[in-house]
């Protein structure tokens, strides 16, 4: 059964093509999650088989299509048709494919099978060792390839297949071996991985290095926390232990070999008052070491306020409590010495640019907060002041309460720099004990001449005791459902977890290796994942839920491995950087009128959507492309961008609104950057687009047919980023260039 729907089909809804789905494995009698999910075309496209690995089902979602049936015309193998009524153009000929998966095309598309037959899975070896494998493919079997802990160590291209293994040059434990059967069309068929002990190899004495990074030595703690350590050994972690009192209390899930290996504590289930935190690092010999300086101090009592400027209310901004009001932005400069994502409020204050002087654009953050008798403020900052240009001249940073002057820096003809985050804890507010205040911070700046004098101010970690304890101190549970522990994934697949709480779960993160890959705010979570975005090999998925109060539950079990290639030849997969040189915005009005290009790329990075000036920001990335061989065929491609800082949220405004990709193939006028730009006309527009995202880095969906004609393969590839539709206030994101962009492309040489 081979399944076709176009997702912007008003005449039968898209959702029926899911219950077909549904409907024909129920048939057959196999799951619902696909042992296929890959990107043909530029068009999302998923196979579901039976146990012997027969293709039974597929799915296609012609994404951007209506009510009608997909063609190419032209006279090429896989073309077909004529645009007409119901007969749709999208560069991509269903009966080809579809003929082609009823197997009329005569073509091989089926995988071979691979059993690593010696040695026997949990042996004992040592020395010299014979690896043998069978293999058989309907058409046969181009070779075998041998993998030792995941890397391809050998090739045998005849029957029968062995490989001889000298496991005394490699570390004395436990390794994993694997082998995979390739046949003349590039389909792979991998075997299980079994487990083998090796002894007379080389001897390993040395036990790793451990430190526990977060919390710190005489942290409060209180809710869940994520405990993170850093870990290294020389033949590598094999696992990361974190004890509370002596207890063992879970072991951390693996971002990478050193870390962080992080794992989540819910504090509410340790009394009040001192803990010891420890770690223990073991590799593969048992080898361990500990890292036991750490107590922290256990305190269920609710601050007035606690904010980390890490969206721990999942309510869209970037704050964790309401309230909140000014015009500080957030900034990816972060204090928080944490695992996880968390950003810095900045205030940017400047006077003098354009002769405009005096106490120029004062930037401020304010809240009111409800203190308790014996009130306490924590708070970190970064700032960077300058006015050393004449004796009237001067920034300052300034903390108010209820208008008062609590802790303030202020510089006259001087410039002043935090080179690291300053920490100010235990700050004394008993002069406004039992009172309802407003707590405001703020930079200015002061020229009176020609010439920028500034005050940057970053804060971080707010916190003003109070004595109140918290209703809700028990965490979600979460269940990473899809896909299976051990499976072996490629192209697009959907994270699927189910998650609960007693008083409501507000989102649910999806993370690989310990790098957030998605975020789902509403049930049924979940997440499709472009596995094209990661090299192959083995990754840890683990899904995190959230409630209201900041608690959090964890599933960290599921392994996968990501394999992608195969079916017609391995794909190249190259990353550019953007050329910042050539990189820049340019702001306009509604209409696009009276275009001027961004001033503040040096300090800020690109702008996107609408601007305190009231015109809008559309962004410039240029891609040196040249090197893609003219003769390759380009099957996916994503833009890659990572996250600056933001004022508001400019995806709800208005709601549904949607970060957009233009792309051209060379320059969209000349190559630096002009105001032409603005509206210039792409080789294709809507490509593909970027979900709002807050922190780190996000990539957007995968371009469609017409993104991928538009990569050049001779030139630049220039992309402009901009909102579909107009903010209707101050809402706009920053994000990077240069290295802080990226575009990924895949082609078949």
């Amino acid at each position: 059964m081979s399944i076709w729907h176009g997702d912007a089909d008003t005449t039968v809804r898209p959702a029926n093509a899911n219950e077909s789905m549904e409907q024909w494995t129920n048939v057959h009698g196999i799951d619902q999650t696909p042992d296929v999910s890959d990107t043909i075309g530029g068009f999302p496209h998923k196979v579901y088989r039976n146990a012997a690995g027969a293709d039974l089902i597929e799915i296609w979602s012609i994404t951007g299509m209506g009510h009608g049936t997909p063609v190419d015309p032209g006279t090429g193998e896989r073309q077909c048709g004529t645009a007409g009524a119901y007969i749709l153009d999208v560069n991509l000929c269903s009966s080809w494919y579809i003929g082609k998966f009823f197997g009329l095309d005569n073509t091989d598309s089926v995988p071979p099978t691979a059993t690593l037959t010696a040695p026997a899975d949990g042996a004992s070896v040592s020395g010299m060792v014979t690896l043998s494998a069978n293999a058989s493919d309907n058409v046969g079997v181009a070779r075998v390839e041998f993998l030792i802990d995941g890397a391809l160590v050998a090739s045998d291209a005849s029957a029968p297949y062995s490989h001889a293994w000298d496991s005394a040059s490699g570390a004395n434990g436990t390794r994993q071996l694997q082998v995979r059967a390739v046949d003349a069309a590039g389909n792979i068929g991998t075997s299980a991985a079994i487990s083998v002990s090796v002894s007379g190899g080389v001897e390993d004495s040395t036990p790793p290095s451990v430190n526990l990074s977060f919390p710190g030595n005489g942290a409060s703690v209180s809710g869940t926390i994520q405990l993170a350590a850093v870990a290294s050994d020389d033949t590598g972690v094999a696992s990361v232990e974190f004890l509370v009192d002596g207890l063992s209390v879970g072991f951390g899930n693996a971002s990478a070999q050193a870390g962080p290996w992080t794992l989540d504590w819910n504090t509410t289930a340790a009394s009040s008052g001192s803990h010891a935190i420890s770690v223990i690092a073991r590799d593969a010999r048992g080898n361990q070491s500990i890292d036991n300086d750490t107590s922290v101090v256990v305190n269920q009592s609710v601050a007035a306020v606690d904010e980390s400027f890490s969206n721990r209310d999942a309510n869209g901004d970037y704050f964790d409590q309401s309230g909140w009001t000014g015009d500080f932005i957030a900034d990816a400069d972060n204090a928080t010495a944490g695992a996880g994502g968390s950003q810095s409020s900045l205030g940017y204050a400047s006077s003098g640019v354009s002769c405009a002087s005096g106490w120029k654009k004062t930037r401020s953050l304010q809240r009111s907060a409800v203190l308790g008798s014996a009130p306490r403020m924590s708070y970190v900052r970064r700032l960077d002041l300058k006015s050393q240009i004449n004796s009237t001249t001067s920034a300052r940073f300034r903390v108010l309460v209820n208008s008062s002057v609590f802790h303030e820096k202020t510089v006259t003809n001087a410039n002043y720099l935090d080179s690291t985050w300053q920490v100010f804890d235990n700050l004394d507010l008993s002069a406004w004990a039992n009172q309802t205040v407003t707590l405001r911070f703020e930079a200015s700046a002061n020229s009176n001449v020609c010439i920028e004098a500034w005050a940057k101010a970053r804060i971080d970690d707010i916190r003003v005791g109070n004595a109140s304890e918290p209703a809700d101190t028990t965490a979600p549970t979460v269940n990473l459902s899809a896909p299976a522990n051990g499976a072996t994934l490629s192209g697009n697949v959907d994270l699927v977890a189910s998650a609960s709480d007693a008083v409501g779960v507000v989102k649910v993160e999806f993370h690989a290796n310990g790098s957030l890959v998605g975020v789902d705010l509403s049930a049924p979570y979940s997440y499709t994942w472009n596995t094209l975005d990661v090299a192959n090999g083995n990754y840890a998925l683990m899904a995190k839920a959230f409630d209201a109060a900041g608690n959090a539950g964890s599933d960290a079990d599921t392994s996968v491995t990501v394999q992608n290639g195969g079916g017609g030849g391995a794909p190249v997969i190259v990353s550019f950087a953007s050329e910042a040189a050539n990189d820049g915005y340019i702001k306009a009005n509604a209409d696009g009128s009276s275009p001027a290009l961004g001033t503040l790329e040096s300090s800020m990075g690109l702008a996107l959507g609408r601007g305190s000036d009231a015109k809008y920001n559309r962004a410039i990335l240029s891609f040196d492309t040249s090197s893609i061989p003219d003769s390759a065929t380009v099957t996916g491609a994503t833009l890659i961008v990572k996250y600056r800082s933001a004022s508001g949220d400019p995806w709800s405004s208005p709601a549904g609104n949607t970060l957009a990709i233009d792309l051209k193939n060379g320059c969209l006028g000349a190559c630096t950057l002009e105001i032409g730009d603005y509206a210039a006309a792409a080789s294709a527009s809507d490509v593909g687009s970027i979900v709002r995202f807050t922190a780190g880095t996000q990539s957007s969906s995968a371009f469609n047919a017409a993104g991928l004609t538009a990569i050049s393969k001779t030139q630049r590839t220039q992309a402009r980023l901009r909102f579909s539709q107009s903010q209707a206030a101050t809402y706009y994101v920053w994000i990077g260039s240069g290295v802080d962009a990226s575009l990924r492309v895949e082609y078949l040489p």
